[in-house]
């Protein structure tokens, strides 16, 4: 890999994740970054840039409450920049005054250039930076967003999708692992713990495959953990170029360290998970770990890229997962045209007789693509739109939207997804009750 290859991707990674980078290092940014050169840590830089404005959200959508247990809210957030490189948001919720724990995660995001289509350098959305104030009983958060080609010079507008869970943890027993917001930018790391920056470079294949994992001592033993999704970052290693298919799957995850397992962690590092007894393998023990695909490819059949992916892990004697099968294959060739004309594809689903009490849907796999060959960009995302669970129904109903378009909006594209269901209290269901 040549050196310019490298110096862009490691600053367009630095841009769009500089909130949570923490090693200093000198560096001259690509143009437009708004980072100077100099011996001062990513992170700190940051935390100094100025806000963009929140140009439109909804902050605190009621979905469901249990007064004195729980209360979900879901929300978005939208932003625009006149030129360049990344936009940065802050949001909060008030959460209720019984509420001494809160969480956020990312149900989707939207990115779209407000002139003409363009090239695709790299992507992404993520949250991070999650405070409760308890005092206050506000929930605050930052938001990134990024979609560029090479020279940064296009405006362009960032919406991202969001669902808070405010919970008193001595009436339902939840724990959450988000990062520390008062010291992600740790001595000796480089990223918190819960992110990992790789590369695709040497594979034969556009698909990517990255392990990971969490450990916290607080978890119990024996229950399921949850994933929560918090993040992605996608990255050409060689300049812009046009898109054809671009995916992501936060697989199963289980309560499992492997011996031997080199997992991601950090920038572009891999790491042994920390076992007490090598060389075996190990059950339990506070851990969880997963595995993610991704895919970012034109109409050849792989380019060097980067991904970098951020999380949180939810544990406690109440949580449980359930998870539908899914998978993510590279496009190759070119499909039979299709001559509708592609914008946004909005649908509804439906999921009977879920065993849980109450139950979030988290949107942890999707693939777009286009029909055809690949294409330039003007508007690029996938979200949950809307959703409801029914208590003491068991039933699941959400909508999802996506969009992958170009000025004309020919071809038009095709969209899968998967929602993991992240369900809180197990109760036994003797048969679904039939909707409308």
């Amino acid at each position: 890999m040549n050196a310019k290859s490298l110096f862009q991707r490691r600053s367009f990674w630095c841009c769009l994740l500089v909130g949570v980078i923490s090693f200093p290092i000198s560096l001259s940014f690509l143009p437009g970054c708004g980072f100077q050169h100099g011996q001062v840590p990513f992170c700190q830089q940051f935390t100094d840039l100025p806000l963009t404005p929140v140009t439109s959200s909804d902050p605190d959508h009621l979905v469901f409450e249990e007064v004195g247990t729980i209360k979900v809210m879901r929300g978005f957030g939208s932003a625009k920049l006149n030129s360049g490189n990344f936009i940065k948001v802050e949001q909060s919720v008030s959460v209720p005054n019984y509420a001494n724990q809160a969480a956020v995660f990312l149900n989707g995001w939207r990115l779209n250039y407000l002139g003409d289509d363009q090239h695709v350098l790299g992507l992404g959305a993520l949250i991070t930076k999650i405070k409760l104030d308890r005092r206050s009983s506000t929930l605050t958060w930052n938001a990134v967003g990024l979609l560029r080609d090479d020279d940064a010079e296009e405006a362009y507008n960032f919406t991202y999708y969001y669902t808070v869970i405010a919970w008193n943890d001595t009436a339902v027993n939840l724990i959450v692992d988000q990062g520390d917001p008062d010291n992600f930018c740790r001595a000796g790391t480089n990223f918190p713990d819960n992110s990992y920056f790789a590369d695709n470079t040497g594979m034969t294949t556009a698909l990517s495959s990255f392990s990971s994992f969490i450990q916290n001592p607080n978890f119990p033993s024996g229950k399921p953990v949850a994933v929560l999704p918090r993040g992605i970052g996608f990255a050409w290693g060689g300049g812009d170029h046009h898109l054809l298919q671009i995916a992501y799957d936060l697989n199963f995850s289980q309560i499992f360290a492997e011996n031997r397992q080199q997992y991601k962690k950090g920038y572009n590092a891999e790491i042994p998970a920390p076992l007490p007894n090598p060389p075996a393998s190990l059950v339990d023990s506070g851990f969880v770990s997963w595995n993610t695909y991704a895919i970012f490819k034109d109409n050849d059949s792989r380019r060097d890229y980067n991904f970098g992916e951020m999380v949180s892990a939810l544990g406690g004697n109440d949580v449980g997962v359930l998870q539908p099968p899914f998978s993510i294959l590279p496009k190759e060739g070119e499909s039979a045209e299709i001559v509708n004309v592609g914008g946004v594809k909005t649908k509804e689903f439906v999921i009977e007789n879920i065993p849980f009490e109450f139950a979030i849907p988290m949107l942890t796999g999707w693939e777009l693509g286009y029909v055809t060959d690949d294409q330039h960009v003007r508007d690029v995302g996938v979200w949950i739109d809307d959703w409801i669970y029914e208590l003491g129904v068991g039933r699941l109903r959400y909508k999802l939207s996506s969009i992958l378009a170009d000025n004309d909006k020919d071809p038009e594209h095709y969209f899968r997804h998967k929602v993991t269901v992240l369900g809180i209290r197990p109760v036994v269901r003797r048969s679904a009750e039939k909707g409308p």
